[in-house]
């Protein structure tokens, strides 16, 4: 799998960006309370409109997608192990889930104490692909929700909103190129163009959101992490054609219209 390679320059956009965000011990006050260290990552609930098929193109477009949600729940551990958090394995959250009978819904809204009682996990990670937007030539764009939940209280302990989108790079004809880095990604992937950028996008973002979380508590700047400046609720994420990263203002309302509404 490819490395990402803008791990230094995404630490440093999130203090250029944030400047004027509420710091983490605002944002994450019920994570500083109850310091969760082992994560169940959930499962991801795949909202995005599939195709009518009529065609062998629009079967493969709709296994596209679901392709697409399988590799982003298969990367969602690594930021979060690199904050310091224990994670389950999806094989493991799969088996626990079966075991407790708790669907994405369930864990969302109901009492999901069995998960902490039993299995010693202080929080769930739940994650939405809410929509794809018709590709154009040179950007996708993916609308997706991160949910932090605890098994203790039941409380959010993060809540979170993106616009993510990929720029690519268009000749002078108007026709894409590929950066050298995504070429890498598609043969080491064995994917082709449209599914490896979907899953480029994927990564980067949810790298991106979770990296935001404060370190756990069993790392040593867990409480220096609390005065660093925080992601908003809603924003945009956006790789550009060169391949950097971007985070800008986006609100609730844009997310809505653009996200619910065809």
């Amino acid at each position: 799998m490819l490395r990402i390679k803008h791990i230094a320059p995404l630490f440093a956009l999130l203090l250029v960006l944030s400047c004027n965000s509420e710091k983490k011990l605002t944002t994450y006050s019920g994570l500083y309370e109850e310091k969760p260290v082992n994560i169940l990552i959930g499962p991801v609930q795949d909202n995005a409109k599939r195709i009518n098929a009529k065609t062998s193109q629009d079967e493969v477009m709709n296994e596209e997608l679901t392709a697409v949600a399988h590799y982003m729940r298969q990367t969602l551990s690594a930021p979060l192990t690199s904050q310091g958090y224990y994670t389950t394995t999806p094989l493991a959250s799969d088996e626990i889930l079966k075991q407790t009978g708790l669907s994405y819904k369930q864990l969302m809204n109901d009492n999901i104490g069995i998960l902490n009682s039993q299995y010693g996990i202080d929080a769930v990670l739940l994650v939405a692909i809410h929509k794809w937007q018709q590709p154009e030539i040179n950007e996708i764009v993916v609308f997706a929700e991160y949910t932090l939940r605890s098994t203790k209280s039941g409380l959010e302990l993060m809540h979170t909103w993106v616009r993510g989108s990929k720029m690519q790079p268009v000749d002078a004809k108007g026709d894409p190129v590929e950066l050298s880095t995504d070429n890498q990604f598609m043969q080491q992937n064995e994917m082709d163009s449209r599914l490896a950028h979907k899953c480029i996008l994927l990564q980067q973002m949810s790298d991106f959101v979770l990296r935001n979380i404060p370190t756990s508590a069993s790392r040593w700047h867990f409480q220096h992490d609390r005065y660093i400046p925080s992601n908003p609720v809603f924003y945009s994420f956006v790789i550009n054609p060169d391949g950097s990263l971007e985070r800008s203002n986006y609100s609730e309302d844009a997310f809505g219209n653009e996200c619910f509404t065809d």
